[in-house]
């Protein structure tokens, strides 16, 4: 029978879900958060996902694209739920790679057909009606306006006190990286465009004012984002002894090589 994993923090949506898909014969686990439904489909991979776009931690969106990016369980379909359902929501879900998006509180006639459907597309093919395979397109070569050269990175690592550089685009996606490896960086650039939203969505309400960079400050190490253009954003790994004035000229000197980049 097909695995459904809900991914949600509320109990009671939880069990709610449970109920509406009981009548389609699924063996249903759930999961209180994306990090904890990150953890479970390492070891038990369902054939469908339905979460939650506004959990603690990472959120439905978050959890969506970090399952794309995965080789062994990329191909699963997401549904999402969500209170608000707007031409923003729907933008984000489709960027993120969600299959579809339901509106809470939602009825079974809302969300079975989206279920069924998802389940039908993206059911696993027969052993003896191999899927054919296709030519992989050729690898897109990046161009100026979608990132930047690593030596555009590489002045950062001239300061000692930073140790990892990264360029990531609005989707997520890693474009350059260099200075010390870290684990698990497409993690790290999830979490930091999720900052990097919420700050912007923030200055929209303080009356406009354009995001310029946020800065995180941990014992022993701080994070620094900042908005090089519309479509990509630095994140900066630096410990504690490196002064903001220092962090500000290096990224002002980066943002406008990144402006001659593309003129």
């Amino acid at each position: 029978m097909p695995k459904v994993l809900v991914v949600d923090d509320s109990v009671s949506v939880r069990k709610a879900l449970e109920r509406i898909l009981a009548p389609r014969s699924l063996v249903v686990s759930s999961a209180n958060s994306a990090e904890q439904a990150l953890e479970q489909i390492t070891h038990d991979k369902p054939d469908l996902i339905i979460a939650d776009v506004i959990m603690p931690g990472l959120s439905g969106f978050d959890l969506c694209e970090l399952i794309r990016k995965n080789p062994v369980y990329g191909h699963v379909p997401v549904i999402l739920i969500s209170g608000i359902v707007d031409a923003a929501v729907l933008r984000q879900a489709e960027e993120a790679g969600a299959f579809s998006v339901v509106r809470k509180p939602f009825t079974p006639e809302d969300l079975l057909p989206r279920v069924d459907a998802a389940l039908a597309k993206f059911a696993p093919i027969a052993p003896d009606a191999p899927e054919p395979v296709k030519p992989a397109p050729a690898p897109l070569e990046p161009t100026p306006r979608e990132a930047l050269p690593e030596e555009y990175l590489r002045p950062f690592l001239e300061k000692p006190e930073v140790e990892a550089a990264l360029l990531v685009n609005r989707k997520a996606e890693i474009l350059s990286q260099v200075g010390q490896a870290l684990v698990d960086p497409s993690v790290i650039a999830t979490y930091a465009r999720t900052l990097a939203s919420i700050a912007g969505a923030l200055g929209e309400h303080l009356g406009g004012v354009g995001l310029q960079g946020v800065s995180l400050e941990y014992q022993g190490r701080n994070v620094f984002l900042a908005k090089l253009s519309s479509d990509n954003f630095l994140v900066l790994i630096i410990n504690s002894a490196t002064t903001p004035g220092t962090v500000r000229y290096m990224v002002q000197k980066a943002a406008s090589q990144a402006q001659s980049l593309r003129a």
